[in-house]
């Protein structure tokens, strides 16, 4: 093995120390051992490997380290769960006296290759305030960083599930999303959460470079809402997004990732819109179906997706019969009267939702169009209705919202989660100037209203765990 020279703290120059001369073996767990003591007189002496100290965190297996005289050296505790099919790193030190980051590397590949026998992905958590647990020599071994919170670097190594290999980035995904979001109000103004924004927005825009599509984030709806000195022009000098309304890629990728079965292929869109949705879902490598009712976005969609398996077919959501069955379905409709969306004859096509004459028309079609794709949804899974209620001209809110979530528990369906997404408050700023002398709130955020259908029992073993975070 290689030579590395290390500095003794009782010396005053390098002594050349061979890696061959220290002995690595493991444990089943540090309990019953014999090393019950040793690993946890290091562990209070490191500090932060303190917990190694603890009865309860000494359960774990271990590798050991030591000279080949049985002087102890160090150790790395570690985990391996068979339920959540994963393994972590959980404490490790080394005595002061043999403290070097080449030795420690090397106890940290020797913990992997255990690891990979059982061919679980792996994840690890470095602590800012230690010199060796750095995101740094992690990624000597292979790791890759997901989040940083707190100064806490958190890193994954990719591997098999059920025989299946999970990329570092598809082990990573599910939990970094599951920081990002941690409870039922997601905040799109996050620096992690614009972080995802930017780059999934640069791959839509890089395939309306490809395809000759102008404003392919909002393609075909350009000027449907706030134009014409709009409130966003108020306060930033030009139009946001050309007056559109825009899904938000990071909200569609973590519906994909959170609320998809582990074996599930297909997703169905009733009332289809944007393309941000079948764009997330196609890159990820799901088939997608969206109805939706203008030819002219179904047209832009399918082009910017063509690399894909997503479509978009032009067709009233509220009667077209998708073909098969599906395991997710997502649908994102507009507020009722606030966008105008219009086909290549500058008109609303006949039956486009937001030209219904009241409100009472707008919602039973949108119904009628959520329970065929209920129809057509497989048993144990999700239904997903991104949402946001709007005013009448006095001020009466419709009360969507509502709706929706009594149509579904109608639906036979449980109403498992009720989503609070916030938005951009750029320009409430200027709303409240012309809201408030009436007592009107401006609205921040978006509803996103998930039902299941069948048993949320079978929710644990048909979707991936999320595992250790």
């Amino acid at each position: 093995m290689e030579q590395m020279t290390l500095l003794l703290q009782s010396e005053t120059k390098p002594v050349t120390i061979n890696l061959n001369d220290f002995d690595f073996h493991f444990i089943e767990a540090v309990t019953g051992s014999g090393y019950e003591t040793k690993v946890a007189e290091l562990a209070i002496h490191d500090k932060i490997a303190h917990r190694a100290a603890r009865p309860n965190m000494q359960k774990f297996p271990a590798l050991i380290v030591e000279l080949h005289d049985g002087t102890f050296v160090g150790f790395i505790t570690y985990q391996v769960n068979d339920k959540e099919q994963e393994c972590c790193f959980l404490q490790s030190a080394i005595w002061d006296r043999w403290r070097n980051e080449t030795l420690y590397l090397a106890m940290v590949e020797t913990v992997l290759a255990r690891m990979e026998e059982y061919e679980y992905p792996a994840s690890v958590t470095c602590s800012p305030k230690s010199d060796l647990e750095t995101p740094e020599l992690f990624e000597k071994a292979g790791f890759e960083t997901y989040i940083i919170k707190s100064g806490f670097v958190y890193m994954v190594h990719g591997g098999k599930v059920d025989g299946h290999y999970i990329s570092t980035e598809e082990f990573a995904r599910l939990k970094k999303y599951v920081q990002i979001t941690q409870t039922n109000v997601w905040d799109s103004q996050t620096k992690e959460w614009l972080a995802e924004k930017k780059a999934w927005n640069a791959l839509i825009e890089a395939a309306g470079e490809r395809e000759n599509i102008p404003n392919p984030r909002f393609a075909t709806r350009e000027g449907c809402w706030q134009v014409n000195g709009g409130l966003a022009q108020v306060v930033s000098g030009k139009d946001h997004n050309l007056g559109a309304s825009v899904l938000d890629p990071v909200a569609c990728d973590v519906a994909v990732t959170l609320f998809m079965p582990e074996k599930g292929k297909r997703i169905y869109n009733p009332f289809g819109g944007g393309v941000q949705y079948g764009f997330v879902a196609g890159h990820r490598g799901y088939e997608y179906l969206a109805s939706e009712i203008r030819q002219n976005q179904c047209d832009a969609n399918n082009a910017l997706c063509s690399e894909y398996q997503a479509k978009w077919v032009c067709a009233d959501s509220s009667t077209y019969e998708p073909e098969g069955m599906f395991d997710q379905v997502f649908t994102c409709p507009p507020y009722y009267k606030v966008e105008r969306y219009l086909d290549y004859d500058g008109k609303p096509p006949a039956g486009e939702l937001n030209d219904m004459p009241s409100y009472e028309q707008f919602r039973d079609t949108l119904l009628k169009g959520f329970e065929i794709a209920i129809n057509h949804l497989n048993e144990n899974c999700f239904f997903i209705c991104m949402v946001g209620d709007s005013r009448d001209s006095n001020g009466d809110y419709y009360g969507i919202e509502s709706e929706i979530e009594l149509f579904i528990k109608k639906q036979g369906l449980f109403l498992y989660n009720k989503l609070i997404f916030l938005e951009a408050a750029f320009t409430k700023n200027a709303q409240v100037k012309h809201t408030m002398n009436s007592r009107k709130f401006p609205k921040q955020e978006q509803k996103i209203i998930v039902g299941f259908k069948g048993d949320p029992k079978k929710i644990k073993d048909l979707y991936r765990p999320v595992g250790r975070l």
